[in-house]
Protein backbone atom coordinates (compact mmCIF):
# COMPACT_ATOMS: atom_id res chain seq x y z
CA UNK A 1 0.00 0.00 0.00
CA UNK A 2 1.27 3.28 -0.71
CA UNK A 3 1.60 5.96 1.86
CA UNK A 4 -1.51 7.87 2.38
CA UNK A 5 -2.00 11.49 1.37
CA UNK A 6 -3.43 13.87 4.25
CA UNK A 7 -6.81 15.16 3.97
CA UNK A 8 -7.67 18.82 4.19
CA UNK A 9 -11.02 17.57 6.48
CA UNK A 10 -8.29 16.40 9.05
CA UNK A 11 -6.52 19.89 8.98
CA UNK A 12 -5.16 21.42 12.11
CA UNK A 13 -6.21 17.81 14.40
CA UNK A 14 -3.00 16.38 15.31
CA UNK A 15 0.87 17.63 16.43
CA UNK A 16 3.80 17.07 17.61
CA UNK A 17 5.16 18.61 21.00
CA UNK A 18 7.06 21.65 21.32
CA UNK A 19 10.67 21.15 21.55
CA UNK A 20 12.11 22.35 24.25
CA UNK A 21 13.80 25.35 24.90
CA UNK A 22 16.91 24.24 27.13
CA UNK A 23 17.61 27.94 28.81
CA UNK A 24 13.75 27.99 30.25
CA UNK A 25 13.98 24.23 31.63
CA UNK A 26 14.29 24.45 34.94
CA UNK A 27 15.02 21.56 37.47
CA UNK A 28 12.15 20.85 40.34
CA UNK A 29 14.08 22.64 42.82
CA UNK A 30 14.51 25.47 40.82
CA UNK A 31 10.68 25.74 40.18
CA UNK A 32 9.82 25.25 43.98
CA UNK A 33 12.21 28.27 44.60
CA UNK A 34 11.23 30.52 42.06
CA UNK A 35 7.22 29.60 42.73
CA UNK A 36 7.80 30.79 46.35
CA UNK A 37 9.77 33.87 45.46
CA UNK A 38 7.55 37.15 45.87
CA UNK A 39 7.64 39.89 43.17
CA UNK A 40 7.53 43.13 43.81
CA UNK A 41 4.14 43.69 41.45
CA UNK A 42 2.57 41.46 43.92
CA UNK A 43 1.96 38.73 40.66
CA UNK A 44 2.86 35.60 41.64
CA UNK A 45 5.69 33.45 39.03
CA UNK A 46 2.98 30.48 38.64
CA UNK A 47 2.11 33.10 35.58
CA UNK A 48 5.00 32.46 33.90
CA UNK A 49 6.02 29.06 34.99
CA UNK A 50 4.53 25.62 32.84
CA UNK A 51 4.40 21.88 33.63
CA UNK A 52 5.45 20.13 30.73
CA UNK A 53 5.28 16.44 30.07
CA UNK A 54 7.46 13.97 27.61
CA UNK A 55 8.16 10.58 26.78
CA UNK A 56 10.83 8.91 28.28
CA UNK A 57 10.69 5.75 26.46
CA UNK A 58 7.04 4.51 27.01
CA UNK A 59 6.76 6.40 30.84
CA UNK A 60 5.68 9.74 31.25
CA UNK A 61 7.63 12.37 32.79
CA UNK A 62 7.01 15.78 33.86
CA UNK A 63 9.13 19.04 34.07
CA UNK A 64 9.27 22.74 34.45
CA UNK A 65 10.57 25.65 32.07
CA UNK A 66 9.77 29.34 31.90
CA UNK A 67 7.32 30.14 29.75
CA UNK A 68 6.25 33.83 29.27
CA UNK A 69 3.14 34.11 27.11
CA UNK A 70 3.78 35.37 23.61
CA UNK A 71 1.68 38.67 23.88
CA UNK A 72 3.86 40.51 26.95
CA UNK A 73 6.47 43.34 26.36
CA UNK A 74 9.74 43.07 27.71
CA UNK A 75 8.50 45.41 30.45
CA UNK A 76 5.97 42.84 31.72
CA UNK A 77 8.34 39.99 31.27
CA UNK A 78 10.73 42.04 33.98
CA UNK A 79 7.78 41.98 36.08
CA UNK A 80 8.61 39.10 36.89
CA UNK A 81 12.19 39.34 38.72
CA UNK A 82 13.55 35.85 39.25
CA UNK A 83 12.09 34.10 35.86
CA UNK A 84 13.53 37.12 33.80
CA UNK A 85 16.96 37.87 35.14
CA UNK A 86 17.61 33.77 35.00
CA UNK A 87 16.93 33.41 31.49
CA UNK A 88 18.38 36.69 31.15
CA UNK A 89 21.38 34.89 32.51
CA UNK A 90 21.01 31.73 30.39
CA UNK A 91 20.17 32.95 27.07
CA UNK A 92 22.00 36.05 26.47
CA UNK A 93 19.43 38.62 26.54
CA UNK A 94 16.34 36.57 25.18
CA UNK A 95 13.27 35.59 27.26
CA UNK A 96 10.96 35.19 24.93
CA UNK A 97 10.64 31.12 23.75
CA UNK A 98 11.85 31.48 19.98
CA UNK A 99 10.42 27.74 19.35
CA UNK A 100 6.75 27.82 20.50
CA UNK A 101 4.44 26.15 18.55
CA UNK A 102 1.43 29.28 18.66
CA UNK A 103 -0.58 26.65 16.14
CA UNK A 104 -0.49 23.56 18.81
CA UNK A 105 -1.05 26.51 21.88
CA UNK A 106 -4.03 27.87 20.28
CA UNK A 107 -5.45 24.58 19.72
CA UNK A 108 -5.31 23.46 23.29
CA UNK A 109 -6.20 26.86 24.67
CA UNK A 110 -9.10 25.92 23.48
CA UNK A 111 -10.27 22.67 25.03
CA UNK A 112 -10.12 20.90 28.74
CA UNK A 113 -7.78 17.89 27.70
CA UNK A 114 -6.06 16.76 25.12
CA UNK A 115 -4.74 13.26 23.46
CA UNK A 116 -1.46 11.90 23.30
CA UNK A 117 0.82 9.16 22.92
CA UNK A 118 4.82 9.03 22.73
CA UNK A 119 5.76 9.69 18.64
CA UNK A 120 7.57 6.50 18.51
CA UNK A 121 4.75 3.86 19.61
CA UNK A 122 4.53 0.87 17.99
CA UNK A 123 0.51 0.09 19.25
CA UNK A 124 -0.98 3.43 19.87
CA UNK A 125 -2.40 3.72 23.14
CA UNK A 126 -4.09 7.27 23.58
CA UNK A 127 -4.32 9.19 26.91
CA UNK A 128 -6.04 11.95 28.16
CA UNK A 129 -3.71 15.16 29.12
CA UNK A 130 -5.32 17.78 30.98
CA UNK A 131 -4.58 21.14 28.87
CA UNK A 132 -2.18 22.87 31.18
CA UNK A 133 0.49 20.33 30.46
CA UNK A 134 2.07 21.10 27.28
CA UNK A 135 3.30 18.17 25.56
CA UNK A 136 6.99 18.05 24.77
CA UNK A 137 8.35 16.93 21.30
CA UNK A 138 8.56 13.57 22.19
CA UNK A 139 4.73 13.09 22.26
CA UNK A 140 2.00 13.05 19.31
CA UNK A 141 -1.06 15.52 19.99
CA UNK A 142 -4.65 15.74 19.00
CA UNK A 143 -5.90 18.47 19.43
CA UNK A 144 -9.50 16.91 20.83
CA UNK A 145 -11.37 16.40 24.12
CA UNK A 146 -14.45 13.98 23.15
CA UNK A 147 -15.02 10.57 24.14
CA UNK A 148 -15.83 9.60 20.46
CA UNK A 149 -12.53 11.02 18.80
CA UNK A 150 -10.75 9.15 21.61
CA UNK A 151 -13.00 5.91 20.36
CA UNK A 152 -12.13 6.45 16.63
CA UNK A 153 -8.25 6.69 17.52
CA UNK A 154 -8.26 3.93 19.92
CA UNK A 155 -10.00 1.14 17.64
CA UNK A 156 -8.66 -1.43 16.09
CA UNK A 157 -9.17 0.48 12.85
CA UNK A 158 -6.64 3.00 13.73
CA UNK A 159 -4.42 0.28 15.09
CA UNK A 160 -3.85 -1.15 11.60
CA UNK A 161 -3.80 2.16 9.58
CA UNK A 162 -1.07 3.29 12.34
CA UNK A 163 0.81 0.34 12.07
CA UNK A 164 0.88 -0.37 7.76
CA UNK A 165 1.99 3.32 7.88
CA UNK A 166 4.64 3.45 10.58
CA UNK A 167 6.42 0.55 9.28
CA UNK A 168 6.87 2.81 5.68
CA UNK A 169 8.15 5.24 8.21
CA UNK A 170 5.71 8.20 7.74
CA UNK A 171 5.45 10.85 9.47
CA UNK A 172 3.27 10.27 12.97
CA UNK A 173 1.12 13.72 12.04
CA UNK A 174 0.41 12.26 8.54
CA UNK A 175 -0.93 8.77 9.99
CA UNK A 176 -3.14 10.83 12.18
CA UNK A 177 -4.40 13.86 9.43
CA UNK A 178 -4.14 10.54 6.75
CA UNK A 179 -6.61 8.34 8.49
CA UNK A 180 -10.56 8.99 6.93
CA UNK A 181 -12.61 8.99 10.24
CA UNK A 182 -16.47 7.74 9.94
CA UNK A 183 -16.97 11.84 8.84
CA UNK A 184 -14.93 15.00 8.91
CA UNK A 185 -13.99 15.39 13.03
CA UNK A 186 -15.13 18.86 12.75
CA UNK A 187 -18.62 18.29 11.88
CA UNK A 188 -21.02 19.96 13.57
CA UNK A 189 -23.40 17.98 16.13
CA UNK A 190 -26.73 19.23 14.70
CA UNK A 191 -25.07 18.39 11.30
CA UNK A 192 -25.29 14.98 12.12
CA UNK A 193 -28.24 12.61 10.91
CA UNK A 194 -30.45 11.09 13.95
CA UNK A 195 -27.92 7.30 12.72
CA UNK A 196 -24.97 9.30 12.98
CA UNK A 197 -25.61 10.72 16.48
CA UNK A 198 -26.31 6.94 17.79
CA UNK A 199 -23.06 5.76 16.30
CA UNK A 200 -21.17 8.94 18.13
CA UNK A 201 -22.62 7.67 21.67
CA UNK A 202 -22.22 3.80 20.84
CA UNK A 203 -18.61 4.95 20.15
CA UNK A 204 -18.08 7.19 23.16
CA UNK A 205 -19.87 4.78 25.88
CA UNK A 206 -17.29 2.06 24.03
CA UNK A 207 -14.39 3.92 24.57
CA UNK A 208 -15.37 5.01 28.02
CA UNK A 209 -16.05 1.26 28.86
CA UNK A 210 -12.51 0.24 27.64
CA UNK A 211 -13.96 -2.80 26.23
CA UNK A 212 -11.88 -3.37 23.10
CA UNK A 213 -14.43 -5.87 21.15
CA UNK A 214 -17.35 -3.80 21.94
CA UNK A 215 -15.27 -0.77 20.27
CA UNK A 216 -14.32 -2.31 16.96
CA UNK A 217 -17.86 -2.80 16.84
CA UNK A 218 -19.43 0.54 17.70
CA UNK A 219 -16.87 1.69 15.23
CA UNK A 220 -17.43 -0.36 12.35
CA UNK A 221 -21.51 0.23 12.32
CA UNK A 222 -20.45 4.20 11.64
CA UNK A 223 -18.07 3.00 9.07
CA UNK A 224 -21.09 0.56 7.69
CA UNK A 225 -18.72 -2.21 7.46
CA UNK A 226 -19.70 -5.91 8.80
CA UNK A 227 -18.79 -6.55 12.33
CA UNK A 228 -16.44 -9.24 10.94
CA UNK A 229 -14.00 -6.58 9.21
CA UNK A 230 -10.53 -7.35 9.73
CA UNK A 231 -6.70 -6.11 9.43
CA UNK A 232 -6.19 -6.57 5.62
CA UNK A 233 -9.70 -6.03 4.27
CA UNK A 234 -9.80 -2.51 7.00
CA UNK A 235 -6.87 -1.59 5.38
CA UNK A 236 -8.02 -1.73 1.99
CA UNK A 237 -11.38 -0.66 2.85
CA UNK A 238 -9.57 2.76 4.83
CA UNK A 239 -7.30 3.79 1.85
CA UNK A 240 -10.39 3.55 -0.49
CA UNK A 241 -11.95 5.75 1.55
CA UNK A 242 -8.83 8.31 2.10
CA UNK A 243 -8.62 8.21 -1.96
CA UNK A 244 -12.43 9.00 -2.20
CA UNK A 245 -11.74 11.88 -0.01
CA UNK A 246 -8.45 13.55 -0.75
CA UNK A 247 -9.66 14.01 -4.55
Amino acid sequence: MRPSEPLPENTGLAFLGEAAWPPAQLREREAISILQAANACGRPNSDVLRRRLAAVGDAPAENWSIDFPAHFTVQEAALYEQPFALLQKRAGGAWLNPGANHGLRRALARISRYLALPATVATPDWRWIEEDLLPDATLLVVARDDDFTHGILQSTLFAVWHHAHRTRRLDPVRIVESFPFPWAPATPLSALTAAQEAQRHAIARAARSGNPGQLHAAVLAAYGWPPDTYDDALIGKLAGLNSERGR
